[in-house]
């Protein structure tokens, strides 16, 4: 009989791909969506999509029933204090409790990479990080095994930030907020998806603690800067328009428009999140999927596939 997975969020940009690679594994999954317009990106990838308009343990006890393990990616990444604690905390928490009631043994949870800088430094101390923080802690007291995955930035086709650089550039200016020289380590979303899997289907050994957490990074740390031109480069091959200048702002004025309504279309803690410098050691990812990640320049090419076309 095929193994089960559940998915919240299903229709996101990760979760498409968590389906996707679910389901060509031979996985039966349960795309949980929010929406008619949720269910038709589930169906789209071959996945069965369950409408559940909230995070309701109720509601959610009947769709986890019979899976091997609940990918939990209905979260939210920027709104008000209040939103972020209701839909990333308290969300949480009941997706555990129905997990628990459905008899699903394991959980993974898509938390944030500065988490475990929080208190450290000012770019990771913020709701979004807390709300973060507080949901890790939650799924640990729930009773269930769990996979925490920290991620950089996930990049693949129709992801958020290759797709608003590559407008940029379209246009010849591309806007940076401060002096570029921040980090960040960019994972290709195939390679999420495969670390998501391994998980779900018992990648740990009996060695293993039943709460795992894993930084999901990419092999390779760039600058921000560097990061820009590496992807006007490969945009170049694919014939895309990729010829810009940079257009420096302010860290203090990308401050205050990401409070007085986003800097380009990035709340206060999403800017944060650009800017908070966080890297890491791909050895654990490596070890969970038992092969090298997929390099950057191959994981920016599968991106821009889509955009070329």
């Amino acid at each position: 009989m095929p193994r089960r997975l559940a998915v919240t969020g299903a229709n996101g940009f990760i979760g498409r791909n968590v389906v996707a690679a679910a389901r060509a594994a031979g996985w039966e999954v349960s795309g949980i969506v929010r929406s008619a317009g949720g269910a038709a990106e589930v169906e789209r990838v071959a996945g069965t999509a369950v409408v559940i308009p909230a995070l309701d343990a109720d509601a959610l006890t009947p769709a986890f029933a019979g899976a091997a393990a609940v990918v939990h990616l209905a979260q939210i990444g920027a709104e008000d204090a209040a939103t972020c604690e209701s839909a990333n905390v308290e969300g949480t928490r009941r997706v555990a409790a129905a997990a628990a009631l459905a008899g699903v043994p394991r959980i993974a949870f898509f938390s944030g990479l500065g988490v475990a800088h929080y208190g450290m430094a000012r770019r990771t101390t913020n709701r979004y990080f807390l709300s973060k923080l507080l949901a890790e802690a939650a799924l640990f007291r729930s009773g269930l095994a769990v996979d925490v995955f920290r991620p950089s930035y996930v990049v693949g086709p129709g992801d958020a930030l290759v797709s608003a650089l590559l407008r940029e550039m379209a246009s010849g200016v591309v806007e940076r907020p401060g002096d570029g020289r921040y980090r960040m380590q960019p994972v290709a979303v195939s390679d999420a998806a495969a670390a998501i899997l391994a998980a779900a289907g018992g990648g740990a050994t009996g060695a293993d603690p039943p709460h795992r957490v894993y930084d999901l990074v990419g092999p390779e740390p760039i600058a921000f800067d560097a990061f820009v031109a590496r992807l006007a480069a490969r945009a170049r091959a694919h014939g895309l328009p990729a010829d810009y200048s940079i257009l420096a702002v302010p860290v203090a004025e990308a401050d205050r428009q990401a409070k007085s309504g986003g800097y380009r279309g990035l709340q206060p803690d999403e800017l944060d999140c650009m800017l908070c410098d966080e890297v890491s050691d791909p050895a654990p990812l490596v070890g969970l999927l038992r092969r090298p990640l997929i390099a950057l320049d191959a994981a920016l090419d599968a991106a821009l596939v889509r955009n070329s076309h």
